[in-house]
């Protein structure tokens, strides 16, 4: 798993398996030997724009981790039993990102990149019955009460908050 990888959507990271760097050469052949790290040893994780929540594996040399099919196309259920069929073969020299380049990155539920709401929107979001109250000059209902707190999440409370004083007929410019 890429160390930075769960952090950031686009960045620049290093695979490591066994504590072995994966590398990629000027040919596109892929290997897990080398102890430290170099640009050959360093991948740029974009986001897919064809699949979602999937990443393409860009190299140092512009070019990305793909899966190649080895076989001819299956047209019937036994050939897919067949044991002399040989696994994807993984390159990376591919020049663009395509389905065979894009792979899902699975991780444990701790390291999943969250959404940060920030501190002023978290607030926005949580408002009392007091105010709400202040605001629109007379006490609410029930109803109303959760009306006005939905539109403040949605982001549709001024219009609503207008429909609620109109209805207590408090606003002499409504």
């Amino acid at each position: 798993m890429a160390p930075a990888l769960h952090r950031y959507v686009r960045a620049r990271s290093n695979l490591y398996f066994y504590y072995r760097y994966l590398s990629a050469s000027k040919a596109g052949t892929l290997s897990a030997t080398r102890d430290a790290v170099s640009p050959e040893e360093s991948f740029l994780a974009l986001s897919a724009p064809s699949v979602a929540s999937a990443f393409a594996f860009q190299t140092a040399r512009d070019t990305f981790i793909a899966a190649y099919d080895t076989n001819p196309t299956s047209t019937s259920a036994a050939d897919d039993t067949n044991t002399s069929a040989s696994p994807p073969q993984i390159r990376a020299d591919a020049d663009a990102i395509e389905y065979g380049s894009t792979l899902r990155v699975r991780m444990q539920a701790r390291f999943k990149p969250r959404e940060r709401v920030r501190k002023e929107e978290r607030a926005r979001a949580k408002i009392g019955r007091k105010e709400l109250e202040e605001m629109v000059g007379r006490r609410l209902e029930e109803d109303e009460v959760r009306m006005l707190k939905r539109a403040r999440r949605e982001g549709d409370f001024h219009e609503r908050l207008l429909d609620v004083k109109v209805k207590g007929k408090h606003d002499k410019f409504a």
